[in-house]
């Protein structure tokens, strides 16, 4: 059973790459053996080389490639049948052994190039399914960070009202206390966390200073002297955001917060959209990437350098992915922290404690695992929207419906005119009335005779 099913598996491959057991050289020497058939033969030969993947040259060199047999059309097909029959009809020695396996794989061929057969990949489908999970776990994420945002907004805008100002020497960086439910807190950490940036960049600029003071290279105290220039410029920014903000009352500042979280909750929205956009682009690709995979043979063959290149990107994608989650899983072999514990009465206690390294690699994991299950999905759904889109393009005939859509298009402009110059001359008769009334009022004030005339 096992047999017959790498057979039948190593025969579709074959069909799929385009190949064939025999070359021209070997019908001209069964030609040379047998003539009796040699008629049937350069029809056997004409047939051979019907595939528009047969350049000029080939035929020049009468030399052909074994994988460009296949024909590449249905009208291909059709010639290639057509000078099948007339070998048939040429064979003068019926007992040809040779003859009849060749014709016999043409026809195949060509049995095999009308049929439908499905090219579909369940790995690129697999690819899309996780990426589906991973839109779902994100749009999870989001939503989370959207309701917390949300929650902060409502906070803020419930703030009982407190003005307040701090001078700049008064102002605390050592102890920042973060409060989103009150207004002074709040204030006193932004005012605090703008006053620590100033002074860092301070300390920045007294370093560069020094480096001036010491370094003799003259492209070097260019440099220095540009930063210096840059951190200075970027200092008094900061004193001016500190003096902006202290000097805000209490609306202006609960006014700005609110504003600076819904720029946040607004690109949280934004994301959330495209995520959910991309989860629905997924679950309709993969069923047209299924239908639009069920191609005529020649199609297949006619195609196979594309369908190699993108196997190969493929390939390529899915070692890179394989890389990132074999890093990914190779990081739980790091030694973890372990800390002994010997008691007074002797007994010893061993247990794992958390360092920043540990947290490094944990951080480092997660980083490599997503990137991994990311790359997957995207050779997946790169390749999946190409093969569907170019398969949709090549395998319909979309002339009939261009020549439809341009006879609706056509019919609706049509349409669309007449009802126009029909609202034009009702529109011209409408103030060509208003006009003649105009006219009649004028002429009875003239004769001292207000009254309407059809009265």
């Amino acid at each position: 059973m096992g047999f017959f099913k790498d057979k039948f598996k190593k025969r579709r491959e074959t069909h799929e790459n385009g190949y064939v057991s025999f070359t021209q050289d070997d019908l001209k020497e069964s030609m040379k053996t047998n003539p009796a058939n040699e008629k049937a033969y350069e029809f056997l030969d004409a047939a051979m080389t019907t595939s528009s993947h047969i350049t000029a040259e080939d035929e020049n060199k009468q030399t052909v490639n074994i994988d460009d047999v296949y024909p590449c059309s249905e009208a291909e097909c059709d010639e290639m049948d057509r000078l099948l029959d007339r070998a048939q009809a040429e064979i003068k020695d019926p007992n040809d052994k040779f003859f009849k396996e060749r014709y016999d794989e043409l026809r195949d061929i060509v049995a095999w190039s009308r049929k439908k057969h499905w090219t579909f990949k369940w790995s690129l489908i697999a690819g899309c399914i996780l990426s589906i999970f991973i839109m779902f776990y994100i749009s999870g994420e989001v939503a989370g960070d959207r309701q917390r945002i949300e929650n902060k907004v409502n906070t803020i805008k419930n703030w009982q009202k407190k003005d307040t100002t701090i001078a700049f020497a008064d102002c605390r960086t050592d102890s920042l206390v973060y409060s989103i439910a009150d207004a002074n807190l709040h204030k006193a950490h932004t005012l605090g966390t703008i006053k620590m940036n100033y002074e860092n960049t301070l300390e920045k600029i007294e370093d560069y200073k020094q480096k001036l003071d010491t370094v003799q290279d003259r492209e070097r105290k260019k440099y220095i002297k540009e930063q210096i220039k840059d951190y200075e410029n970027k200092a008094k920014v900061y004193l001016d955001r500190y003096e902006d903000t202290n000097d805000m009352k209490f609306k202006k500042y609960r006014k700005s917060v609110v504003k600076s979280y819904k720029d946040e909750l607004r690109a949280a929205r934004w994301l959330d959209r495209i995520v959910w956009l991309i989860c629905i682009y997924v679950l309709l690709l993969t069923p047209f990437y299924i239908y639009s995979s069920h191609q005529y043979g020649y199609y297949i063959t006619r195609y196979r350098a594309e369908r190699a290149k993108l196997d190969k990107f493929q390939k390529i994608g899915f070692a890179f992915a394989s890389f990132l989650l074999g890093a990914s899983l190779a990081l739980q072999f790091f030694p973890e922290t372990k800390v002994t514990t010997i008691y007074s009465g002797g007994r010893t206690e061993t247990h794992t404690e958390s360092n920043p390294l540990d947290i490094a690699i944990m951080i480092l994991k997660l980083v490599l695992l997503a990137a991994a299950a990311c790359v997957f999905s995207f050779v997946c759904i790169f390749i999946m929207s190409y093969v569907t889109i170019t398969a949709f393009k090549r395998n319909h005939d979309w002339s009939k419906v261009a020549a439809a859509t341009a006879a609706l298009t056509s019919k609706a402009t049509e349409v669309a005119g007449k009802a126009g110059e029909v609202a034009k001359k009702a529109a011209t008769k409408a103030v060509e009335a208003a006009n003649e009334k105009i006219q009649q009022q004028k002429a009875l004030k003239k004769d001292g005779n207000t009254e309407d005339p059809k009265m």
